[in-house]
């Protein structure tokens, strides 16, 4: 596999350079984030991480209760 660089015009992607391959032959297209867009979702994922998320119940203090075993 080999990747090219190139530009998007409408339902287009214009290739900087001539692919090694045949006319007619099928591609991937996968489409990098802009470094905006990039420094936006990491800013996204920190706040989630800092705001955290709800894991369910506390239903054992010690691992010890897990076992039915207290110390």
């Amino acid at each position: 596999m080999k990747a090219y660089r190139g530009i998007v015009k409408g339902n287009t992607v214009v290739l900087e350079e001539k692919p090694d391959v045949e006319d007619g032959s099928e591609a991937l297209v996968l489409v990098k984030a802009s470094e905006d867009e990039d420094k936006e979702i990491v800013q996204r994922q920190k706040a989630m991480l800092e705001k955290g998320f709800p894991m369910g119940k506390l239903l054992y203090k010690e691992r010890g209760e897990l076992h039915g075993r207290r110390k």
